[in-house]
């Protein structure tokens, strides 16, 4: 007769999550969408704060969008020259933001050449964008 093989502990097979839905930590996340704005006259300036704000929200744990390029805005009060008469935008679209990331929009800080502006919008249950 055949000695018997204690059975080995089993591991569950790891669950299929459908489609559209959150994984476990999304719970410490807001049901909201942040955008942020950055407008400037000089385009490399505006280009380097774009990617350093990219960097630190990248690392917070939310879902971004962008920098996302808007039109440029022609500037018709100004008499100097035509380059330095325009207005460049970029635009940051924060989904499900997280605490840290809140904290770290109300602590960041741009050189004065350099506006910017933000809005929260409520995101309707079930929707993702």
């Amino acid at each position: 007769m055949r000695k018997r093989m204690p059975k080995a502990e089993s591991t569950p097979l790891p669950q299929k999550r459908e489609k559209g839905t959150r994984p476990a930590e999304a719970g410490a996340r807001w049901a909201s969408r942040i955008l942020l704005y950055l407008e400037g006259k000089d385009p490399r300036l505006l280009d380097k704060e774009t990617y350093k704000v990219y960097r630190k929200i990248s690392g917070t744990g939310a879902r971004l969008q962008g920098p996302i390029p808007l039109p440029v805005k022609p500037l018709s009060d100004s008499s100097s020259t035509p380059e330095a008469d325009r207005l460049h935008r970029r635009l940051f679209c924060i989904l499900f933001p997280t605490e840290q990331t809140v904290s770290l929009l109300e602590k960041l800080s741009f050189s004065e050449a350099v506006q910017t502006s933000i809005s929260v919008e409520e995101i309707p249950v079930g929707g993702d964008t």
